[in-house]
């Protein structure tokens, strides 16, 4: 999406601990919207685009590896990412879809080895759910926007630190009563 003259452009970066067992339990980063946002003075957001950068501050040019699992053994394994942009904090990663109210947008990143590691044949595939322009005008908000982020089975990066970059594009705005109702509105489980 090009950038509207009063766009702003929101950038943060978040740290999550990768276990021995290569799993992150669902934890939330916040970007601070403080600066943007405030009801009492019926100032929001409208945000356009969201995008996310898995990092691993490990590897020598600092990119997420292409293949999550290490591959030392025979049969199938996986490997998942789940990362999104919320306004609200779900308790269960597996009640995030991208028709759970507030939910703005998902990624999921999901590896899998099919056969011995010796004949493997491995599938990646990146699943986008939502869409990068989030609306011409713009998905409101009135608050901080959480990051969610979840992994299974990483092995790949076990007991590591690992990064996950955020870009938001958003355009400062005066809030109405409607659009308050419409946040409401959409707040509300289908």
């Amino acid at each position: 999406m090009a950038k509207g003259s009063s766009d702003v452009i929101l950038r943060d970066r978040l740290q999550f601990e990768i276990d021995p067992l290569g799993n992150t339990s669902l934890v939330y980063g916040r970007v601070d919207m403080s600066d943007y946002v405030n009801i009492v003075e019926n100032r929001g957001l409208a945000i356009k685009e969201i995008r996310f950068q898995p990092r691993a501050p490990t590897s020598a040019l600092g990119d997420w590896p292409q293949w999550m699992i290490d591959f030392t053994t025979a049969g199938a394994e996986s490997a998942n990412l789940k990362i999104f942009a919320t306004t609200t904090a779900y308790e269960n990663v597996a009640d995030v879809g991208i028709g759970s109210p507030n939910v703005l947008c998902i990624l999921n990143r999901q590896c899998t080895q099919l056969l011995p590691a010796s004949s493997s044949s491995n599938v990646t595939e990146w699943s986008w759910y939502g869409t990068p322009d989030l609306h011409p005008d713009g998905y409101d908000v009135v608050t901080d926007l959480l990051i969610g982020v979840s992994a299974n089975g990483v092995t790949r990066l076990p007991a590591t630190t690992v990064e996950l970059d955020i870009m938001i594009i958003a355009e400062p705005k005066k809030i109405t009563q409607r659009d308050m109702t419409q946040m409401l509105t959409q707040a509300q489980d289908l």
